[in-house]
């Protein structure tokens, strides 16, 4: 390997780093809407719920040939982040103005 392969492969692993990165924050996005439909930081953590996304992602990654020893752990550590993220954008939002009906931020229709 000469280090113009080395240097072209680690061009191609940024941008694809770039791309795992815009995928993540997209999930991010999906947590926030998942926290506002639970609206409660007691909910957030759900083992049943953890188990089974990474049952999906166990079986995406033996399809797609990433190794379950890089998948599993990485998507506990995760999920586990998303969901201390999930209930501090709980805790940090504020609450609900007085005359919505069920917290929602449009208030009653």
């Amino acid at each position: 390997m000469t280090r113009r392969d080395l240097a072209g492969l680690r061009t191609e692993l940024d941008a694809l780093d770039r791309d795992v990165v815009e995928a993540l924050a997209r999930r991010q996005r999906l947590v926030e809407a998942i926290a506002r439909l639970k609206g409660d930081p007691a909910r957030v953590r759900d083992p049943d719920r953890v188990e089974a996304v990474l049952a999906n992602v166990l079986q995406a990654a033996g399809l797609a040939g990433l190794s379950s020893a890089i998948a599993e752990p990485v998507w506990r550590l995760l999920v586990e982040r998303c969901a201390d993220h999930e209930a501090a954008w709980l805790r940090s939002r504020p609450e609900a103005p007085r005359d919505s009906c069920c917290g929602c931020e449009d208030g009653p229709s």
